[in-house]
């Protein structure tokens, strides 16, 4: 049933919060340092998202812009490309390690294909200006008009228009199947962690625009080998709960018919993923510069001219 497959998703608030530095989960035995906490969780995850999904690589794809292997503000990285077409449902997916120098960062995201309604991946973390990074949204696939200014689906007022009422609905959909009131727990957990501080939030519009949903955070920690490996591991969390879903998918009943549901989708997840580019655009520029910056979201965005195929093929 659609409920038990969510809550054993669901990410283990307690584990997240008392990560140790350099438990088995983030590849960094040992402890190390922040940078090789933020970034060893990453290999194996993109490993687990690719090979139980059956994804294809796409290396030229990197290669070809220069980010198979690359060094930038003293920290050498690589892009890992992938996608998959029909059953696997995933339009992309890319993997980015950066580690070595002042500026660190693991991530992954994934952008699903329309078949079903399962929210896009992005989680990551890295080492910044002095501090821990951490970001991890499910964008949902359809307008929920998401305010982050309300902590749970209870606190926003009663609709009062057709579109509205439409919206809301989409919040509850959203909330019985993904959104749980575990992952909302999990996600204030990670909010208070010692010397968190929360970027500013989004714009509505912002907000609308990237698809962002309620359990969107974008947090700023104290540089320590603790709040990196806490921030190592609600990535790995997050990547393993969003694997559930897409594993659980038919099970959960979040398949999409054919026709203009899928259409509908496509539609807006092209916007979205061009939304995207920007915010990635955001976050590189200011570190590595306006040129390289760019290049690098190239890589890590993909194409976004490139058509997603459906069905079984």
């Amino acid at each position: 049933m659609r409920g038990d497959a969510t809550r054993d998703a669901a990410p283990d608030v307690d584990a997240t919060r008392d990560a140790a530095p350099g438990a088995k989960v983030f590849g960094a035995a040992g402890g190390g340092s922040a940078s090789a906490i933020v970034t060893g969780w990453q290999p194996a995850a993109l490993t687990k998202v690719t090979s139980t999904l059956g994804l294809t690589p796409k290396p030229e794809y990197p290669a070809g812009l220069g980010f198979d292997a690359f060094t930038l503000g003293g920290s050498k990285g690589k892009v890992e490309s992938f996608e998959g077409a029909g059953k696997p449902n995933i339009a992309w997916c890319s993997g980015l390690h950066l580690a070595g120098g002042d500026v660190a960062r693991g991530s992954v995201a994934a952008f699903c294909g329309p078949l079903t309604d399962v929210p896009h991946l992005i989680a990551a973390c890295g080492v910044s200006n002095g501090g821990i990074d951490l970001y991890i949204d499910f964008r949902p696939r359809a307008d929920g008009a998401y305010d982050l200014k309300y902590a749970t689906l209870a606190a926003y007022p009663e609709p009062s228009t057709r579109d509205a009422f439409a919206k809301a609905s989409n919040r509850k959909d959203f909330a019985g199947a993904y959104f749980t009131p575990k992952l909302e727990a999990w996600r204030t957990g990670l909010l208070t962690l010692p010397g968190a501080t929360p970027n500013a939030p989004l714009s509505l519009e912002h907000t609308a625009a990237l698809s962002a949903g309620p359990m969107l955070l974008d947090l700023r920690l104290p540089l320590s080998d603790a709040s990196a490996s806490a921030a190592a591991a609600a990535c790995t969390s997050a990547v393993d709960t969003w694997l559930h879903w897409m594993t659980h998918a038919e099970e959960m009943k979040r398949a999409l018919a054919a026709g203009m549901r899928q259409t509908a989708t496509y539609t807006r997840d092209t916007k979205v993923r061009q939304q995207h580019f920007g915010f990635l655009l955001g976050k590189y520029a200011p570190l590595f510069g306006e040129a390289d910056g760019k290049a690098l979201t190239k890589a890590d965005a993909g194409p976004l001219d490139e058509a997603y195929v459906g069905g079984g093929s």
